[in-house]
């Protein structure tokens, strides 16, 4: 019933995914994955040889690093497919608006940010929620993380992932859902919950180089949302969030100065101490003095 495909690069990870998948997911399956080590292929060049390679009419892309803690989440995502086949993508993370400006999914917007699940990382287990209404199961986004996604084989085989313009591994769940969601409902769901084991990621300068690439390939599609939304307050939100979120990487300065400039920030007074911070918080060893002054 459900082909699941991942793209590895950690075997013990990849082995403890497949146990708790096996374990949970109750519904006939197949795993497929590809060692990626070597092959250093791009996650979407990875996820379209493993979905043209699979056997059953439900596809579910995930990160290694999950574990499932819904029993039984196969069949649940199974009956949404089957009861509304306006949905073409299912996710556990995402927004109901994307941005022109550069960012992630996340807005930083309690109506627009929809989430249900758990991150673990070294120093604790962190559950996050975040829902604009109590009242669904399912909520209608514009984009969804990649960390879950769900689709059809044949939602897939109309819309595959574009493995020409993004050759490594970030943006691709963006673009997958926008593509979608032009023809199609996306969705999050709060029915599957799942842990995911993380770090926190890389968000340097390769995640900024292909940021500032994305958003001006997509100059002609962006913004794009689902519903009714303040775009001057999400827009604001979104640069703040992302500036404050990217100021604890290493960004070389000129790529610092290039994220600033492409986007007009420096012309806005109402952005100047976000830019500031993005641009000498690590360099000047701030987040030490904010820790220290925090603790104390």
């Amino acid at each position: 019933m459900i082909s699941v495909l991942i793209c590895s690069s950690n075997p013990a990870l990849l082995k403890q995914a497949q146990k708790n998948i096996a374990d949970t997911i109750g519904v006939d399956f197949e795993i497929l994955y590809i060692d990626n080590r070597q092959l250093n292929k791009g996650i979407c060049s990875v996820y379209n040889e493993l979905a043209a390679r699979a056997r059953f009419p439900f596809l579910c892309f995930v990160h290694e690093d999950v574990l499932f803690e819904t029993i039984g989440w196969g069949e649940k995502i199974a009956n949404i497919f089957s009861t509304d086949t306006s949905i073409g993508l299912i996710g556990v993370a995402g927004c109901k608006y994307k941005s022109s400006y550069f960012s992630g999914w996340f807005s930083g917007m309690t109506m627009l940010d929809c989430a249900n699940y758990v991150h673990q990382y070294k120093s604790g287990v962190e559950r996050v929620h975040l829902s604009p209404s109590d009242d669904d199961a399912l909520q209608a986004v514009a984009c969804v993380d990649g960390v879950f996604m769900c689709t059809t084989k044949q939602v897939w085989g109309l819309n595959k992932f574009d493995e020409h313009f993004l050759k490594a591994f970030h943006f691709y769940d963006i673009d997958f859902s926008l593509r979608i969601a032009n023809q199609y409902r996306v969705v999050v769901t709060y029915d599957v919950i799942l842990k995911h084991i993380t770090s926190g990621g890389d968000y340097g300068n390769n995640w900024v180089d292909l940021a500032i690439s994305y958003h001006e390939h997509m100059r002609n599609e962006l913004p794009y949302s689902v519903g009714r939304v303040d775009q001057k307050a999400a827009d604001r939100s979104i640069v703040i969030v992302t500036l404050d979120f990217l100021k604890n990487y290493d960004i070389s300065l000129s790529n610092k100065i290039k994220w600033i400039q492409k986007q007009k920030l420096h012309l806005s007074p109402f952005y100047f101490y976000p830019v500031l911070k993005f641009v000498c918080y690590k360099p000047l060893g701030l987040k030490y003095l904010h820790h220290l002054l925090k603790n104390k």
